[in-house]
């Protein structure tokens, strides 16, 4: 069976704009570039002719020549700011060409195909969106922020040029809230995380830099928690707390940055297991005390196999979405329920009262029997989903 054809992305410099100016501490093009990569597009830029010192290996193409391929084909100008989550979103989409313009008013993004195109590349992106469908809302595409950087005013001061740097940047991090927070994320997370996102991003530091920060911060705070008394728990709480404010940076970065990656993804879960079996077992020491060394280390123990069984349920559950949340059904909605609980940083603020109460025992007593509760329920509810969506794909 012949392979899909890989798509396109054309980047348009326009020529106000610097090519070595730069957005969250990339140059355009090299962010640009990085767009095409994580969405599983081949970058070309659409030259103007003139000399460009850091092209990051993209190659040229002329208005008028020849597209390099048959399949889909998104156009994107350099100067704006955008996740790659909103090319992700245009891909997807079926039907007529799409746009999108920016917060400016000036076409930002368009898919379209190489076919509708006349197989050319066109010279601009107004032309190429003539038959689009443009979004209604000035600025967004669907959910997603469509930001104009003014290089006018990049091009005229220096302090000026900060200033619209900052402005564009943190409008950027205020829309990349994640479907999956929780009610903490919300009212206290997200306002602590982007300013320090804001300062983080401009400097050469990586989202997995700060997510093994993260769990390295989190393992002291486990252990401050293993102590006796109240101030040493309480503070090793408040550490635990500043860990879930790492953890909302390191995904602002990576998806500002355009630095998401699968090993990323795929570390950040991990870390997020082993802060939480690192706080309960800590947690058990604490309780040593109180349920004796048999008791507490068994209690510790139990809790400790749940999250690695919830961890490993979990990861298939969301390795396997794609096949088992078109059921609408309610099993499937109780299972995307008790994945998006799990997925929320809402258990730092449980710890931190139970330090502050005295009740970090029945805190570890309840965690460790409803971890099994809940990667077993889990893992039943996924079973069946399976065997109902392997059933449905044999009848059709």
């Amino acid at each position: 069976m012949r392979e899909p054809e890989r798509g396109t992305l054309l980047i348009f410099l326009a020529p106000e704009v610097d090519p070595a100016a730069t957005f969250v501490g990339r140059d355009l093009l090299d962010r640009a570039r990085a767009l095409a990569e994580v969405t599983g597009l081949a970058p070309a830029l659409v030259s103007d002719g003139r000399p460009i010192g850091q092209a990051h290996g993209l190659s040229r193409l002329e208005p008028g020549a020849a597209l390099p391929t048959d399949g889909p084909v998104v156009l994107l100008r350099a100067d704006v700011a955008c996740v790659a989550g909103a090319v992700r979103d245009l891909l997807a989409a079926d039907g007529a060409p799409r746009a999108a313009r920016d917060d400016r008013g000036r076409i930002a993004l368009v898919r379209t195909t190489a076919t509708a195109l006349g197989g050319r590349v066109p010279s601009d992106l107004e032309s190429a969106a003539v038959e689009a469908e443009v979004d209604p809302r000035q600025g967004w595409l669907g959910e997603r922020r469509v930001l104009a950087l003014s290089y006018a005013k990049l091009g005229t001061d220096p302090d000026i040029a900060a200033v619209e740097r900052t402005r564009v940047e943190r409008e950027l991090l205020e829309s990349l809230d994640n479907p999956r927070d929780g009610f903490l994320d919300r009212v206290l997370n997200r306002h602590l995380s982007r300013p320090l996102s804001l300062e983080l991003m401009r400097r050469p530091v990586t989202p997995n830099q700060i997510t093994v920060a993260g769990v390295l911060l989190a393992f002291l705070g486990a252990a401050l928690i293993a102590l006796p008394g109240i101030f040493w728990p309480v503070l090793g709480a408040l550490l635990l707390q500043a860990t879930a404010v790492l953890d909302c940076v390191d995904g602002e970065i990576a998806r500002a940055k355009v630095q998401e990656t699968e090993w990323g993804e795929w570390l950040d879960i991990t870390s997020d297991t082993l802060i939480h079996i690192a706080t309960f077992l800590g947690i058990a020491v604490h309780a040593w005390p109180e349920l004796g060394t048999g008791s507490a280390w068994a209690l510790g123990a139990l809790f400790a196999f749940g999250g690695l069984a919830s961890f490993a349920v979990v990861t298939y559950a969301e390795k396997t979405e794609e096949r088992w949340k078109p059921l609408d059904i309610w099993q499937s909605r109780l299972l995307a329920t008790m994945l998006a609980t799990l997925t929320t940083r809402d258990t730092s603020i449980l710890v931190l009262l139970a330090a502050v109460t005295g009740l970090l025992t029945e805190l570890l007593i309840g965690a460790a029997l409803g971890a099994q509760v809940f990667w077993f329920t889990a893992l039943m509810l996924l079973a069946d989903l399976l065997h109902r969506a392997e059933q449905a794909a044999s009848a059709r």
